[in-house]
């Protein structure tokens, strides 16, 4: 998603540039030390003269008519840790930035509409995309290179060669990377045709199905993601019409997840995905929007698919939750995937040596056949607790009794926990708004499931922070940090907080808090849906940002669709029928992309299934 100005603007500020005079400004110093946001904060001791993403850094570098870098990352990020460690901590990568460029140290937690940007640039350019994520623009904010991780030389290599190229001619690289921006997209029909968009609902699962794994479940056959969006879409379609080939991939699936290295075995919750096609070793960085998406998901799919496993492995993850990520009033962001001592993994993982001094023989010889720890070490720390054998079927061939296993197993983990609660994990500590949107969501659900008092104390508590502390009534914070509000609001704060703000409202029948998720979904509206096109950014200080008719699904939910979505559900109840033909315009676009492609926009899928619904229903009562 790129967006430009004229040429005629950039020569105008370009010529104005020079005009100004020629006076050196001030050096930068590295603005990061003590800064509230930890990953942030992490960088303030770097040699590096690091600026946050504030007016005055981008100012600077149009005024010294330098290159920016923009350097995006974030705290639970293995290799932003390594790049880090061998770069940023470099005395001669460092003098390179500071005396060639305006470097900007930007956590994309804080600042995901800017991170996408950035992200849709490096996949262009690169063909994959991933963190660190470092990006060089001109003063003006238009990218010109991206790269990933790299190691010091090449990255040195990487400046040198860039600074040559913009000192020999800068506007020679202006007007190569500087293009017209969009006008936006013509009006669409408000009468969705109903044939054609069920059509593409039907037909939207087995072309999904054809990209999935049958073997080990998920999507792909590399890295595994939990896809949560294209899973609720499929869910969705079992439970509409139940299919044996269906059932049996999510049965597979929603499995893996949740037996192997994916899911935590001793204190619950889950990792951000696994490495490899099997699910076996993790990325050990864990983030809240993943565990309140697989905490709701894992409701909905012990009911659809009749697993009471599956509500009990949502139990476990909303339990982890309330333990280890509640702050008082919220939830924190992640648990970095690195330990103090930079062990990736280091926090969870065992050696057999420290199992045989922790454990009994028992204990050992239990946890070693269940959970595959004797096995030779996979990783540098040791092995990770995945199952290999139910107990019951463990129970057949051991000659003891499921109930005996249990008590050892449970011993052995109660050890094990305890033991790894010394070990450090580093914690970032900052309360975003969207993601503890999710988490309401998956409250609401489990309190509903589970008519659990204790989990819809906790949904009341998000939603009274949602309402007072990250929202004024007119304006948006992305998060607490330090008790602060920091970072820009997104379409994604707005979209998950309306959602989960709403299904507060309807559980509990509060008027308060529905109205709040009225006027936060309305005003995301009015930010985010300009010209016939949806926008991540509300505003930047780089070049103007440009709209895309969807967005698509990622590590969560398109923040369009679930917009959409709870959209319809609020102007239904207020009766607000404009809003409504909005809506239905705003859904009745990109046909081609939802019938080629469906796995990626599942959830503008979801919402066209409740337009048409709703048209429906609307029909029959005339």
């Amino acid at each position: 998603m790129r967006s430009f100005v004229s040429l005629k603007s950039i020569c105008h500020l370009y010529l104005l540039s020079l005009l100004i005079g020629t006076a050196q400004a001030e050096p930068l110093n590295n603005a990061l030390l003590n800064h509230p946001a930890p990953y942030l904060a992490l960088h303030g001791n770097d040699p590096v003269a690091w600026q946050p993403y504030h007016e005055a850094a981008v100012q600077h570098a149009r005024d010294e008519g330098k290159l920016l870098f923009v350097s995006v990352g974030y705290f639970a990020c293995h290799w932003c840790h390594v790049m880090q460690q061998e770069s940023y901590q470099d005395a001669q990568i460092a003098s390179m930035l500071n005396k060639n460029f305006v470097s900007i140290k930007i956590d994309r937690e804080l600042e995901p509409g800017l991170d996408a940007r950035l992200m849709d640039f490096a996949q262009a350019t690169l063909g994959r995309g991933g963190w660190p994520l470092n990006v060089f623009l001109t003063p003006e904010g238009y990218p010109v290179y991206a790269i990933l991780y790299a190691p010091k030389e090449q990255f040195m290599e990487v400046l040198t060669r860039l600074q040559h190229v913009w000192s020999a001619d800068p506007e020679k690289v202006r007007t190569l990377v500087t293009i017209e921006s969009g006008a936006g997209f013509p009006d669409a029909d408000t009468n969705i045709d109903h044939t054609a968009m069920q059509r593409v609902i039907d037909s939207a699962p087995e072309k999904m199905l054809k990209l999935a794994d049958r073997f080990q479940g998920g999507f792909g056959n590399q890295s595994k993601f939990p896809s949560l969006a294209q899973l609720e879409f499929l869910l969705d379609s079992y439970l509409r019409t139940p299919d044996e080939e269906l059932n049996e991939f999510l049965v597979q699936t929603f499995d893996a997840m949740a037996t192997q290295g994916m899911h935590d075995h001793l204190s619950g919750g889950f990792f951000r995905y696994t490495v490899d096609p099997g699910w076996e070793i993790p990325h050990f960085e864990k983030m809240l929007y993943d565990n309140a998406g697989l905490a709701s998901i894992y409701i909905r799919a012990g009911k659809i698919l009749k697993r009471s496993e599956y509500l009990q492995t949502a139990r476990k993850t909303l339990d982890f939750m309330q333990d280890y990520m509640w702050q008082g009033q919220a939830f924190v962001a992640s648990f970095s995937a690195v330990d103090d001592d930079s062990v990736e993994g280091g926090h969870y993982l065992w050696t057999r040596e420290q199992l045989k001094e922790l454990l009994s023989d028992q204990e050992f010889y239990v946890v070693s056949d269940l959970w595959g720890l004797d096995r030779p070490a996979e990783l540098e720390a040791g092995n990770h607790p995945r199952w290999q054998v139910a107990i019951d079927d463990y129970a057949g061939t051991s000659g003891r009794s499921e109930s005996e296993l249990t008590t050892l197993l449970n011993s052995a983990r109660a050890k094990m926990l305890a033991a790894r609660s010394k070990r450090s994990l580093p914690v970032d500590t900052k309360l975003v708004a969207g993601w503890n949107g999710l988490a309401l969501t998956a409250f609401v659900s489990g309190a509903r499931e589970f008519n659990d008092e204790d989990y819809s104390v906790t949904a009341g508590s998000l939603a009274d922070f949602l309402t007072t502390k990250t929202w004024d009534g007119t304006h948006m914070f992305r998060a607490l940090a330090g008790g602060d509000p920091h970072g820009t609001a997104s379409l994604q704060d707005f979209a998950y907080v309306a959602r989960g703000l709403w299904d507060w409202a309807q559980l509990r029948s509060d008027e308060r808090v529905a109205r709040a998720a009225e006027s936060i979904a309305r005003i995301g509206w009015k930010n985010f849906y300009k010209n016939n096109a949806w926008y991540l950014e509300q505003s930047s200080l780089l070049a103007p940002p440009s709209g895309v008719e969807m967005i698509e699904d990622g590590s969560t939910a398109s923040p369009a669709g679930v917009l959409l979505g709870v959209s319809i559900e609020i102007a239904i109840d207020v009766e607000d029928t404009q809003w409504l033909e909005n809506i239905y315009a705003a859904l009745n676009r990109g046909q081609r992309e939802l019938t080629a492609s469906p796995y990626w926009y599942v959830s503008q899928i979801r919402a066209v299934q409740m337009a048409l619904k709703v048209r429906s229903t609307a029909d029959n009562v005339d």
